[in-house]
């Protein structure tokens, strides 16, 4: 999240409204519901601050409430069966580019691209994380020991849904194949190719995190500068 534009959370607050987000899904016995519920937390939040709904989400992971770890998890089945994740945006450092410069200036160079009307893919917890991780985006690069406990904590959380479990991986193989325009580098969807593979075959979620990461080469330059969730 952007510090300068709000406040941190102290680790007070981030329980207290972990717990107001569980309370809030407990009401509904409709699963349709707490995806929206869900959902309107996301978009109250903004664009800027789903790094902050990821640590809400693993707020519940390291808590030992059962019951609110199943309900959260079994939400995100829903969204995974639905096709409709609660997820955030981030742009990728070359979506955008100057029309170049050394030919004929065409019209159509001048797209909604050029403009900062990128159309901009929401990417659920796991890809966003690993996005976040690898690629040169709006946010300063999530470090390489963040990532792992962060992602190892998501899919213990995930986990507890059976659909979470076994619809999550099959969508994480399926954005691996898919060469999106501007959502994921070469290096991301093999990573999230290890992510799907590890996760399917039954490895504990630091396997799966782990497996992620043996899948690196270098792709982050020793030079980035690198930051905690």
């Amino acid at each position: 999240m952007n510090a300068h534009s709000h406040p941190v959370p102290t680790p007070t607050e981030l329980r207290a409204a972990a717990d107001r987000l569980v309370s809030a899904l407990a009401a509904h016995s409709d699963p349709e519901y707490r995806l929206t519920v869900l959902k309107r937390l996301v978009r109250r939040l903004g664009e800027d601050r789903y790094p902050l709904f990821l640590r809400l989400l693993g707020v519940v992971a390291e808590s030992d409430d059962a019951r609110a770890q199943r309900l959260l998890a079994e939400t995100f089945g829903t969204a995974l069966r639905r096709m409709d994740m609660p997820g955030g945006a981030l742009s990728s450092w070359g979506a955008a580019r100057l029309p170049d410069s050394t030919g004929p200036l065409d019209a159509s160079a001048f797209s909604g691209r050029f403009f900062g009307a990128t159309p901009q893919r929401l990417l659920g917890p796991v890809e966003y994380l690993t996005v976040w991780h690898l690629q040169r985006t709006q946010r300063t690069a999530l470090g390489a020991a963040t990532f792992r406990t962060a992602l190892s904590r998501m899919i213990a959380l995930l986990n507890r849904s059976d659909d979470a479990r076994a619809l999550y991986p099959q969508k994480l193989a399926a954005d691996a194949q898919n060469e999106l325009e501007g959502a994921y580098t070469r290096a991301t969807r093999e990573r999230l190719a290890a992510i799907a593979a590890a996760w399917k075959a039954g490895r504990s979620p630091d396997e799966v995190a782990q497996a992620a990461l043996d899948a690196q080469a270098t792709d982050t330059p020793a030079h980035w500068v690198v930051r905690d969730l």
